[in-house]
C-alpha cells in the first residue's frame, strides 16, 4: 500500500510515524525515567545532609564525651569549694579551734540564709566574727582561714589599734556558701 504512494509521501508518513514513535517513546519511556531520575537524586541529597547532619552531631557528642572529663573533676573541685549543708557547727567548731590555736580571744555568730545568693545560686552561712589579740596572731590567724578546704568569702574587714601595743581588734563578716547534702 505504501508503494503505491508517491515517494514525497511515502517520506512523510514514514517519517510522521517515526515523530509519533519517538514521541511516544519520550512520553512513556524517556520522560518517566527522568522524572524518577530527578526524584533519586533529590533523595540521595536529602540523605547525604541527613548522613553529615548526622555526622557533626556524632562529632559534637565524642568532644562532649572527651569534655566531661575535665568538667566533671571541676565540678567536684567547686563542690569541695562549699560546706555541706547543716554542717555549720563543724565550721563553728573549727573557726574556735583557730583562734585558741592562734590566742585569740573571739566572738562568733553565725546566721543561716536558706534564700539562694543570686550570683553563686547557692544558700550561704554568715558568720560575724570579732577577734581580740597580737596583730601577728590575727595575721596568722587570717592566713590560716584561707588554706581551709571550704571558700571563705571576706567583703569587708575592720582592723583597730587596741589599747596594747602590737594588739588589735579585727572585726568581718564571713560568707561561707553552702550545698545541699544530696549534691
Amino acid at each position: 500500500m505504501l508503494h503505491k504512494l508517491s515517494l514525497k509521501k511515502q517520506f512523510y508518513i514514514i517519517s510522521g510515524g517515526l515523530f509519533m514513535g519517538s514521541l511516544l517513546l519520550g512520553m512513556f519511556i524517556i520522560y518517566p525515567t527522568l522524572k524518577k531520575m530527578f526524584m533519586v537524586s533529590d533523595d540521595i541529597k536529602q540523605i547525604q545532609q541527613e548522613l553529615d547532619d548526622q555526622y557533626n552531631d556524632t562529632q559534637a557528642m565524642r568532644r562532649t564525651i572527651r569534655e566531661l572529663d575535665p568538667v566533671s573533676k571541676e565540678v567536684e573541685q567547686y563542690k569541695s569549694l562549699a560546706m555541706p549543708n547543716g554542717d555549720e557547727l563543724t565550721i563553728i567548731e573549727e573557726l574556735e579551734s583557730l583562734a585558741k590555736k592562734h590566742h585569740l580571744n573571739q566572738t562568733l555568730g553565725a546566721t543561716f540564709s536558706n534564700t539562694a545568693d543570686p550570683v553563686v545560686g547557692l544558700p550561704y552561712y554568715t558568720f560575724s566574727l570579732v577577734l581580740n589579740g597580737s596583730f601577728q596572731d590575727i595575721f596568722s590567724y587570717i592566713k590560716t582561714l584561707e588554706a581551709q578546704s571550704y571558700y571563705v568569702l571576706i567583703p569587708a574587714v575592720s582592723l583597730q589599734q587596741s589599747g596594747d601595743a602590737g594588739h588589735a581588734t579585727l572585726k568581718f563578716e564571713a560568707r561561707i556558701y553552702a550545698r545541699p547534702s544530696a549534691v
